[in-house]
Parts: C-alpha cells; sequence; structure tokens
C-alpha cells in the first residue's frame, strides 16, 4: 500500500482525535486544529476521500473508512508514544514536544516505533529504574555533555564571558569555587599558556589550571 504525505497524515490524526474527544468532524473544526485554511482543509479531505480513507457528505461531517480508521490509529499511536517520550522520558516542555512529535512521526519506521513503544512499556513496568532514568537525564543536562558545551579552557585572550556551571565530582567543585568561580560571574580573559588561563573579575586576577577549567561551562 503507498504511503500517503505527512500533510495527509496530519489530517488523519485530526479526524481521528475530533472523533475519540466525542465531536464530530467537520471541515471547520479541522482547519482550526491544523491552523489552516477552510479551503486546504476542504482539499486534503477531498484527496482522502479520492484515496478510499474518508467519507464526506457535502457541507457535512467527515467519517473515517475502515481503511482510514486503521492507518488514522497508527498514526495517532506513534503521535502519543512520542509526546509520552518527549515530555516523561526527556523532560521536554508539552507545546515543544507537541510540535517535535507532529514532525518526527512521519518518519518513525515500525522497528523504531516497536522499539520505542516497548522501551516505555518496560520502564512504566520497572518504576524504580524509570525514575533512575529520569534523573540521570534530568542531571545529564545540566552537568554532563562537555562536548556540547563551551568550557573555560576553549576561551581565547581578550575573549569575554559568564559562568553558567561548575561541572564535576563535589570535591573539584569545592577546589574551583575557592578559587572564587561560581555560576553568574561575569570575566575576561586576560592571558592563556599552554597549563592555566588567567581571568580578570571584578578588576582582580584569577589563575586557573587548564585542568580545572575543562570543567567550568561558559556562556
Amino acid at each position: 500500500m503507498k504511503k500517503i504525505s505527512e500533510s495527509l497524515e496530519n489530517y488523519l490524526r485530526a479526524i481521528y482525535i475530533l472523533h475519540i474527544d466525542g465531536k464530530i468532524p467537520r471541515i471547520r473544526d479541522i482547519s482550526k486544529m491544523l491552523e489552516v485554511r477552510d479551503a486546504s482543509a476542504f482539499d486534503a479531505i477531498k484527496r482522502l476521500e479520492n484515496m478510499d480513507y474518508v467519507s464526506h457528505e457535502k457541507y457535512g461531517y467527515i467519517d473515517l473508512t475502515e481503511k482510514g480508521l486503521a492507518e488514522a490509529e497508527s498514526v495517532y499511536r506513534k503521535y502519543i508514544t512520542l509526546i509520552d517520550f518527549f515530555v516523561n522520558i526527556l523532560n521536554i516542555s508539552k507545546e515543544q514536544s507537541y510540535k517535535l512529535s507532529c514532525g518526527v512521526e512521519h518518519h518513525m519506521t515500525e522497528d523504531f516505533y516497536v522499539s520505542l513503544e516497548a522501551m516505555m512499556i518496560f520502564l512504566k513496568r520497572n518504576p524504580i529504574e524509570y525514575r533512575k532514568l529520569k534523573d540521570f537525564i534530568k542531571k545529564y543536562k545540566k552537568e554532563m555533555p562537555h562536548v556540547f558545551r563551551k568550557t573555560l579552557e576553549e576561551l581565547n585572550v581578550g575573549e569575554e564571558s559568564e559562568i553558567i556551571n561548575i561541572s564535576c565530582n563535589n570535591e573539584k567543585k569545592e577546589q574551583i569555587f575557592k578559587l572564587g568561580l561560581f555560576p553568574g560571574i561575569n570575566f575576561l580573559v586576560k592571558s592563556k599558556n599552554e597549563t592555566s588561563i588567567e581571568l580578570e573579575i571584578n578588576s582582580k586576577t584569577i589563575r586557573v589550571l587548564l585542568e580545572d577549567a575543562m570543567y567550568v561551562i561558559v556562556k
């Protein structure tokens, strides 16, 4: 069976959601949900009708055919599984999750979808692991991924920046705090050599070893 376009999948999902919400899908309801013109929605519904996914009485309500219901349920399951993953595992806002899910769902292979759904079921059946994973991701976002963040050791002479985090174990963190480096502090890089970097903070000069500077996350 030929795969329908992303746009038409969005229309099928919208019709399905209106149905399960107990509403009668009409052109104006669908166009409002998808934020498109009524004329665009009408053209899309006409195409779906020609492909035997929906039945539509002129100026009346829209219903899913057996074929359309199967496709709409598949699209919707992928959509809500992604939202669940983004919101409850990755701690992404609902607004962002809706947008991401709407885009990603169209590119999910069946293998990817089944694997993702299986992972979500496993985590929900194992609440201790579920909580550990969520806590680890939250901590990782804040402290761990140096490769995705700029560190103090990467700055050059003359650059100004702000410390946004100190990412290391507590013992190392205490050593860095004793140097006078804290999140929120603005500074200027005065000089730099192979082993250390000098910062100007509030007219004071602070020397930081590069082996410590790698743990200081900056803007």
